[in-house]
This record gives C-alpha cells, structure tokens and sequence, in this order.
C-alpha cells in the first residue's frame, strides 16, 4: 500500500477556498482505481490542511496525479497556497488486523 501525506499552507484567509475547491478532488479520487482512502484534514491549531491517502499501488497513485481532478485542483490553488505543497509518499505495509 502507498500513503501519502501532502501538507499544504494556505496564504491568510485562504484555508475555506482550498477546501471548497478540494471537495470536487475528493469526490472524484476516491473513485479512481487503486484509491483506498482520500481525506483532507485542517489542523486545530494552525490554518495547515493535510491530504492523506492511501493507493493498492504506485501506479495507481500516479495514474490519479494525471487526472483532470488533480490536475484542475493544482491550477485553481496555485495562487491560495503559501509556497509548495510538501508531499511524502510512503510504502507500507498493515500489520494489524482489526477483524
């Protein structure tokens, strides 16, 4: 399994236009093949947002990063987000079993 946390650090008064525009990315990717899980989170104390994600494969990870969702997303946040995204991509592997 593939995780991924992506940080993302809203210019002031920003941080409701991101999540507004993430819903449409949300929606669509945890539709999109290999997706497990797409959440977006807001911190409680600071504006920063975390998107945590979790795909069967790489592939199908990057085949979701060549969607129009993702890419749309990217474009219509460029401008509200303070610097870059900071993205790590994890493999792992469960070791739990909760049944």
């Amino acid at each position: 399994m593939i995780i991924v946390n992506a940080t993302i650090n809203p210019k002031e008064n920003k941080k409701e236009n991101i999540i507004q525009k993430a819903e449409a990315l949300i929606k669509a990717s945890r539709n999109h093949e290999g997706n497990i899980s797409y959440n977006l989170y807001a911190d409680s104390e600071t504006d920063t947002l975390l998107f945590v994600e979790k795909w069967e494969t790489k592939e199908s990870l990057q085949k979701h990063m060549e969607t129009e969702e993702f890419l749309a997303f990217g474009q219509e946040t460029k401008d509200l987000i303070d610097g870059e995204l900071e993205v790590e991509v994890y493999l792992a592997q469960l070791v739990s079993d909760n049944s």
